[in-house]
């Protein structure tokens, strides 16, 4: 009888830098409503920051590290979206409550630059690939939306108001001809 002795895996310790990242992108893949993953190429750090500047206050640009983003990716729900993680990476994410007219305005400024490629993301529980990004920034902003549901509500009521009311008026009119 020989008894075998296996190796036990070792605990990896990671540099504080890169538990600092890991820690800091599970934070905005868990915590925003939106995150989309872009691909910039020789962006020099005064377009970063011009961009930056530029974007709305409720949205954030953050430039990636790749394999630590997608360490992150691998333990949530998202772990989709690493193939995304290909070459240099920055994501886009906002936790607004109306997240598609802010995403809407930053969307259409990284668009401006040639230098930055819309990949995916996600809004909510949902993966977006690059074209279901585009469809969801061109939706009216959730006002609109509510603006237009009163209309199509109301219409049929004021219809029936005005076809109830119309024989009153009519008299009304005919009895001031006469008086």
């Amino acid at each position: 009888m020989s008894l075998r002795s296996y190796a036990s895996k070792k605990a990896t310790v990671h540099p504080p830098r890169r538990t600092y990242l890991y820690n800091q992108y599970n934070d905005i893949i868990q915590n925003n409503r939106a995150v989309f993953v872009f691909q910039h190429n020789n962006l020099t750090v005064k377009e970063f920051t011009q961009i930056r500047q530029d974007l709305n206050s409720n949205a954030t640009l953050t430039v990636l590290r790749p394999s630590v983003f997608s360490a992150a990716l691998r333990s949530t729900k998202y772990c989709n979206l690493q193939p995304l993680l290909t070459g240099p990476s920055c994501v886009l994410y906002s936790n607004a409550d109306d997240s598609t007219d802010v995403l809407k305005k930053s969307v259409e400024l990284l668009s401006k630059n040639k230098k930055l490629l819309l990949l995916g993301g996600k809004l909510d529980d949902i993966l977006l690939t690059q074209s279901d990004v585009l469809k969801v920034v061109d939706l009216p902003s959730l006002d609109q939306l509510r603006a237009q549901v009163v209309g199509v509500i109301e219409a049929p009521a004021r219809k029936l108001i005005s076809t109830l009311s119309q024989p009153a008026n009519e008299l009304h009119s005919v009895l001031d001809r006469r008086i």
